[in-house]
């Protein structure tokens, strides 16, 4: 064979540069993810906007689909209901939650464990009247049940979260049930904003101060008074 037929022969064996992006290879699949992943992004903000106009039983997932600009099809590929959507958008609020209590807190605004506690919730009350959707799908008493019971479910993790944030200042002393305690006293918070929604439409600054006094009560149970400072 000649050199010039060897070389037309390796030409076809040989990979070409674009061989990575034949079907079925690895980057193609990263872009397949990742353009599945941005949709279910785009229809979780188009929820979230709608949200904000109409109730939850306004909203049907063809309506996210249309505002989104995916086709229904797509939408149900990713959420088979509209349910399945919201509850992934109130996962998505969940996290926020959680970044808001892992935010640490300036030292020198905090003299008290009880201060750890107002001004997370003073944190929540900010990002309720900023993000209007979250308030509407998480506290305004018409969530459907099943995405109810899942932000209940998460508000477990933030209670662990509060207690990891009181004890960044302070020393918790162990007592029985010491994570069901500050779970409660995330619930109790939960309550009252709602109840707040619920009554006057919004959450007023009168039951943001219930909300302080009835989880400080509550923990004021099982916590001193004082607590050693950590170092």
């Amino acid at each position: 064979m000649s050199s010039a037929s060897q070389a037309r022969v390796g030409a076809r064996i040989l990979p070409g540069p674009n061989a990575s992006a034949l079907p079925g290879t690895p980057v193609v699949t990263r872009r397949t993810q990742k353009r599945g992943e941005e949709r279910r992004q785009r229809l979780l903000d188009s929820a979230a906007s709608l949200l904000e106009k109409r109730e939850i039983a306004e909203i049907s997932l063809e309506d996210i689909a249309r505002d989104a600009d995916i086709p229904v099809t797509s939408a149900y590929h990713f959420y088979p209901d509209k349910h399945r959507l919201l509850t992934a958008l109130a996962a998505r609020y969940g996290e926020a939650f959680e970044r808001i209590v892992i935010k640490p807190l300036p030292a020198a605004q905090i003299r008290r464990w009880e201060d750890v506690i107002e001004r997370l919730i003073d944190r929540a009350v900010r990002y309720y009247k900023d993000n209007p959707a979250a308030r509407k799908l998480l506290i305004d008493g018409k969530t459907p049940s099943d995405i109810k019971l899942a932000d209940r479910m998460h508000d477990r993790a933030i209670g662990a979260l509060l207690e990891a944030a009181i004890a960044r200042h302070f020393v918790l002393l162990e007592f029985p049930e010491r994570s069901d305690v500050f779970y409660h006293a995330v619930e109790i918070v939960d309550v009252l904003l709602q109840v707040s929604v619920i009554r006057f439409g919004r959450i007023t600054p009168a039951m943001v101060r219930h909300a302080k006094i009835g989880s400080v009560a509550y923990l004021r149970e099982f916590l001193p008074s004082e607590l050693p400072r950590a170092r």
